[in-house]
């Protein structure tokens, strides 16, 4: 199957218009520029043998809402997955709470393992520079080629793919329209805003926060994702001052976040763009609001990784490809409202035009800057320190 250039992405991402849930990257976004791979220096990965003399049994690192339909585990509708479950069955699956990107990679650093696991694509090089994944084998995933390559490509280092893509979206300010004002509602600031002390929650989301608020300091730092020891130490200083002004630091969008906003307990939260859907569905959207900030959105795109020495690629394989399949990639897109990675996904199949439209997702324009696409950061144990200063403060 022949592989989508890069004129073919962005034609393909311009015609869909607002109808298609596509977010976080485009011409501009500086996603494939930003790619870690380091050339084709490694040999062609092969797993041999049949799927039915491995163990039947995968222990998956992944964010809440995202387990294989067919599975207990699974309670949101999410029918992604399912292919595998009916083939294989569900009771070989077991989840584990991925919680963020800096707490799973320093989980596994310390010797947790998982067959399977769901990080974003500002993570794969420290994966694998730990050594905690393996390459995979796209031969044995047969949608691969049907996945955007300037997603796929992040994925691969020393020419291996390491990384399979899926979800895509934002990061950005959800907030109560009918509790906030309008003025107070332009930027990332909102989140400091003393008047609303108590009914503000910026997520326990690792470097994330730094990002953020590197995007505020006098000056801003250059790169948000390369801030110098100065820079780090105006974002820490910046989040010391935020921090009594929460209500709480969320870590679960469905078990503290969603709830709390939903009753009222807070107003003006981090929030992804599924968060905006649920709870527009649930109070009405004349009540809530994602924002759009004068800084910028983060952008990110999400896939799988192999965990080293797993005994079980061939499940491994099959369990991404019920993922990345059309059909789990056009539910993907209309239940949580992300991006999906596999470009067969057409206007057609996208249930809600008028969210589409609302959130200026399929607009190529609206992935360049000033969004801020999520990528390799050098220094992230200094981000992590700053953060776990922060929350100790």
């Amino acid at each position: 199957m022949e592989r989508l250039d890069r004129r073919d992405f962005l034609r393909g991402m311009a015609g869909l218009g607002g109808a298609a849930l596509l977010t976080g990257c485009g011409a501009e976004s500086g996603l494939k520029a930003a790619g870690a791979s380091t050339g084709a220096t490694g040999r062609p990965v092969h797993y041999p043998g049949q799927v039915g003399a491995e163990p039947d049994h995968l222990v998956i690192a992944e964010w809440p809402g995202y387990e294989a339909g067919g599975t207990k585990a699974q309670t949101y509708g999410l029918t992604a997955g399912r292919a595998y479950t009916r083939r294989f069955g569900a009771s070989g699956l077991t989840y584990a709470d991925y919680g963020n990107d800096d707490k799973n990679l320093n989980k596994m650093r310390a010797g947790e393992r998982f067959d399977l696991l769901h990080p974003c694509v500002d993570y794969v090089q420290d994966y694998v520079d730990a050594g905690l994944v393996e390459p995979f084998e796209t031969d044995l995933l047969p949608s691969f080629d049907r996945l955007y390559p300037q997603f796929a490509d992040r994925g691969s280092l020393n020419g291996r793919q390491y990384w399979i893509p899926w979800d895509w979206g934002f990061g950005s300010v959800m907030y109560r329209k009918d509790k906030v004002a309008e003025a107070d509602a332009r930027g990332w600031e909102l989140m400091w805003n003393e008047r609303y002390a108590g009914k503000i929650s910026m997520w326990d989301g690792g470097s994330t926060p730094v990002m953020v608020a590197g995007l505020l300091t006098d000056p801003p730092a250059q790169d948000i994702f390369h801030q110098t020891s100065d820079e780090l130490e105006r974002s820490r200083q910046l989040l010391i001052q935020q921090k009594p002004l929460n209500k709480f630091y969320w870590t679960s969008e469905y078990g503290d976040m969603q709830p709390a906003f939903k009753s009222g307990d807070i107003w003006i939260t981090y929030a992804w763009p599924a968060d905006y859907k649920a709870m527009g569905d649930a109070l009405g959207y004349d009540k809530v609001a994602y924002m759009t900030p004068s800084q910028g959105k983060l952008a990110w795109v999400c896939g799988f990784m192999m965990g080293k020495g797993t005994q079980s690629p061939l499940h491994a394989h099959a369990y991404v490809e019920s993922f990345i399949s059309l059909a789990a990639s056009a539910n993907l897109v209309n239940l949580f409202a992300y991006g999906s990675s596999n470009a067969s996904v057409t206007p057609a199949m996208v249930k809600d035009g008028r969210l589409a439209r609302e959130l200026d997702i399929g607009n190529p324009e609206a992935f360049g800057p000033p969004v801020h696409v999520e990528r390799h950061i050098p220094n992230r144990a200094e981000y992590q320190e700053v953060w776990a200063e922060v929350k100790a403060s």
